[in-house]
């Protein structure tokens, strides 16, 4: 904006003000505004600047208005007559000023008080019969310019606020459709979607990928002989125990059915998932989950299916493959993990 009105300063020089002027004459009023905003925009462009400080914005503002002030003044200087075109060119500056500082009004105050100021003592001394009306426009636009600020700061912040609420309802309502309401762990959904995205990311990289499936062992029994309430408190406990077993960012544990959870293990292989896999059994021993009802132990077991994914192979064909190592745990007797070839 700057550039272009100093390009209407030196168009309407060449075209309506020749004979108040000389072209070249206005050159030394213009360089410091425009070498100003030259400079600026060259050292952010080639030092690739991402963001100012609010001081090296400061900054920059005061020379802005120095400069500017600098070329009224000095166009001023260079005529004998009244210029009432430099009186438009400070109200213009007035209104870009407003426009540009708009959200911060100390700011936008200290940005047009300089040229309000210039445009009513220019017009009180070319003009000094009739003091009132820059006296009044003054008065006027400065009302009209604080009192607008304020209303429309006002519908900004409104806005933004709205804003921010409906970012945070969108985030709430996604993080509902992803996560599992009663463990607090991802849910099935979440997990296939993250599932079909590593499966991708394995094909393209030709990493290593595995999947644990838990089954909590005679959690019905559970529920019936303790009451849902402690089904779901144990459900809570054992989410807590699986998720301790893994640390690594990309993996991911999901709450897959009523009692059955999964576990995406990217970047690991076959030998990887068993360690996991020891490290779950051994966490739920330690934590000696009571279950008054369990055929293999007093306490809380679970039965795990591992299974590497290989290449060709689809997310679904991955799932079936560790459901068939999980029933095949089952079958041995439960309290272990089966992995393609044999079992523990």
């Amino acid at each position: 904006m700057t550039l272009f009105l100093v390009l209407v300063v030196l168009l309407n020089t060449y075209y309506f003000s020749h004979d108040i002027y000389d072209l070249k004459d206005i050159f030394p009023e213009l360089a410091p505004v425009t070498l100003l905003v030259i400079t600026a925009f060259a050292v952010i462009k080639f030092l690739h600047i991402d963001s100012v400080t609010p001081r090296q914005s400061q900054l920059f503002l005061m020379l802005l208005i120095l400069t500017w002030c600098y070329l009224l003044y000095g166009l001023i200087q260079l005529s004998s007559e009244p210029l009432p075109g430099i009186e438009s060119l400070a109200d213009i500056l007035v209104m870009v000023f407003v426009f540009a500082l708009f959200p911060n009004r100390k700011v936008m105050l200290l940005g047009i008080l300089p040229f309000l100021l210039f445009s009513c003592f220019y017009r009180l001394y070319e003009y000094p019969e009739s003091p009132v009306y820059p006296l009044t426009k003054f008065a006027c636009v400065l009302a009209i310019i604080i009192s607008g600020q304020k209303i429309i700061s006002g519908w900004f912040i409104k806005a933004v606020i709205r804003d921010f609420e409906k970012q945070k309802l969108v985030k709430q309502f996604k993080r509902l459709a992803l996560i599992d309401g009663l463990t607090n762990i991802s849910n099935r959904r979440h997990f296939d979607e993250i599932l079909s995205q590593e499966v991708r990311v394995a094909e393209r990289n030709h990493h290593a990928l595995s999947i644990i499936l838990l089954d909590i062992d005679f959690f019905k029994r559970l529920n019936d002989t303790l009451g849902h309430q402690a089904g779901d408190a144990q459900l809570i406990k054992i989410a807590e125990i699986i998720s301790s077993a893994v640390n690594r960012p990309r993996d991911l544990v999901a709450r897959y059915g009523g009692e059955e959870f999964v576990i995406a293990l990217p970047n690991t292989n076959l030998e990887g998932a068993i360690r996991v896999a020891e490290k779950v059994k051994s966490l739920l021993e330690e934590a000696q989950i009571v279950h008054p009802c369990s055929d293999v132990s007093a306490q809380v077991t679970l039965s795990q299916g591992i299974a590497q994914w290989e290449p060709g192979m689809s997310r679904d064909q991955l799932i079936k493959a560790a459901d068939r190592m999980l029933y095949r745990a089952k079958s041995a007797g439960r309290d272990s993990y089966c992995f393609e070839g044999r079992s523990r």
